[in-house]
Order: structure tokens, then sequence, then C-alpha cells
């Protein structure tokens, strides 16, 4: 049994969340691979139909995910759709998931979020817009494992090399898919190896406009796996702040969120002493969704 026609048969572990993700998307959005070129033309077909803000495809029998990929993205720069997709492989299920976002608010608005940071950044003593590598949309592998795109990472100019990592990642959707993107952020987490430590989720709706943002950490959990062991604690992917942000500015979080605060530790590795955090005051939140919006309007 194949998990096109059952997600839940196979995967586990590292796996879970791509296998929650495959059970969201509806069967008619689910495809064998036949070949790159093919999958392309399922991706423009999907792209034109303009029914959606977003879609989700998937791929069963991508036998070499890594070799794949190139080909892949050959096929999706030949049709001009390679910056409107994102994609998630699994390869003990020979599978990858993709993600398509036809409009360019998405783009925007994961971008200018990463402005907005490196701008708070810069008033850190010490520290500038050059302190932090920004990884935008790059392929993060583990090699032979599985692989990820998200939409804007970055992370410290320490960490060098191909297969260096972000610590922050930055996911940016549409309303009505949070349940997809919430597997986005736990992915990320639990995927990474402690190297993502923070992920900050966008949700767009279009009408009536508003943002809703997520931030997202391992944070620890007590419990036991069976009975009548004496519990341990375990790290989690949890929401740990949520705003809600409306036309006209207002700003809501009921987590009980005072400020959107990314912390000093998340981002960097080396971590002195009193290095203050990054802080969005709710005016600040609210002046940034002002700014997206007005690029919004038709």
């Amino acid at each position: 049994m194949s998990l096109l026609n059952n997600p839940g048969a196979a995967g586990g572990g590292g796996a879970t969340q791509f296998v929650m993700q495959a059970v969201l998307i509806p069967d008619e959005n689910k495809f064998e691979y036949q070949s790159a070129r093919e999958l392309a033309k399922i991706v423009e077909r999907t792209f034109n139909s303009g029914s959606a803000d977003e879609y989700f495809l998937y791929f069963h029998g991508i036998v070499d995910a890594d070799r794949e990929f190139d080909v892949i993205e050959r096929e999706l720069r030949r049709i001009q759709l390679r910056n409107s997709v994102r994609l998630t492989f699994e390869n003990a299920l020979e599978a990858a998931i993709l993600r398509i976002t036809p409009g360019p608010e998405h783009g925007r608005v994961g971008i200018s979020l990463f402005t907005e940071i490196l701008g708070k950044m810069a008033s850190i003593p010490g520290h500038s817009y050059k302190s932090v590598e920004p990884f935008g949309a790059t392929l993060l592998q583990d090699p032979g494992v599985r692989s990820k795109e998200g939409d804007q990472g970055f992370g410290p100019t320490t960490r060098v090399g191909r297969n260096a990592w972000p610590s922050v990642m930055i996911e940016v959707g549409y309303s009505g898919a949070e349940e997809f993107f919430h597997l986005d952020a736990q992915w990320w987490l639990a995927n990474s190896a402690d190297r993502i430590r923070f992920v900050i989720l966008v949700s767009v709706t279009k009408s009536p406009l508003a943002l809703g943002i997520e931030c997202w950490s391992m944070v620890e959990s007590a419990g036991g796996p069976e009975s009548g062991q004496i519990p341990t604690a375990a790290r989690v992917p949890t929401c740990v702040q949520n705003f809600s942000i409306d036309a006209e500015g207002n700003v809501e979080s009921t987590l009980g969120s005072t400020e959107l605060r990314i912390p000093y530790s998340s981002i960097f590795d080396q971590v002195p002493e009193n290095c203050p955090d990054i802080v969005f005051s709710f005016g600040d939140l609210a002046e940034f969704a002002r700014r997206r919006f007005r690029m919004m309007q038709p």
C-alpha cells in the first residue's frame, strides 16, 4: 500500500509532520510521480486555475529525491514558476509535498518582515544588518533523509558552508491553511537538530484584510511515555506568542502576548551577558500590518 492511497500507513519519527500534511491534501491533488517535466505541467495547470490563493500538491514515487530536486528545479524555472513553489521531500517515503503560492503578497510579506527584523537588530550595540546571513528559500537538507524549503530563513554569520542552516525561519501563507503551517513550524523545530530555534508564521487574509502572526519554539513539557515510569521532560514544538491584526491596525493576542519577542539566544549561537532581545510592540506590529495592507489594495 502506497502513501498515495494511505498517507498514515508509512512514516513515523521525523516523518510525522510530513505524513500529517499529506493527510490534509485532498485526493485530487495527489499524483504518482512520472517525471520532472510532467510535475511541472501539473504545477503550471494548478497555478493557472486561479481557484485559490494557495495550493498543496503531493507526489509519490520520487525514488532519488536528492537527484530529482535539480531536475525538478530546472523544470520549474523553465515555466517561470520556481519562485512560487516550495518543496518538502521525505526520502524514505519516496514522496514530496509542493506548496504553490500564486499571489505577490506571499513573497512581499516575508521579505518585509525580515527587513523589519534587520532594522531592530541594527539597534543592538555591536550589531548591524550584517550580523546575520539571509538564507531565503534555500533547500535545507538532512542528506539522504529529508529536506525542505522555507520562505525566509536567517542565521548568524558564524554559521558557514553550503550545509549551514538558519536559526530563525519565517513562513508566510494564507488564512485557511493554519493546520498545515502549524505542521511546518513543527517540522522545522523537530527536524533541524536544534539549529532552527524560532519559527515565525504569518497568515494573510485578503478579505477582510488581516494578518495573523504566530511564534513557535521548543518548550519543555513534562510527561512519562508509559504508565508507572518516572515523568521526564520532553521538548516539543509549541506556539509561544500569537497576534491578530485587523485592517484598522488593532492587535489582539489569544495567548496574552504583549509584544513579539525574538530571543537573542534564538538567533545567535554565542550569547554574551545582557544581550537584548528583538522586540516588536503592538504599535510596531500595527504599523507593519498597515504598510502590508496598503500594498495589498486592488
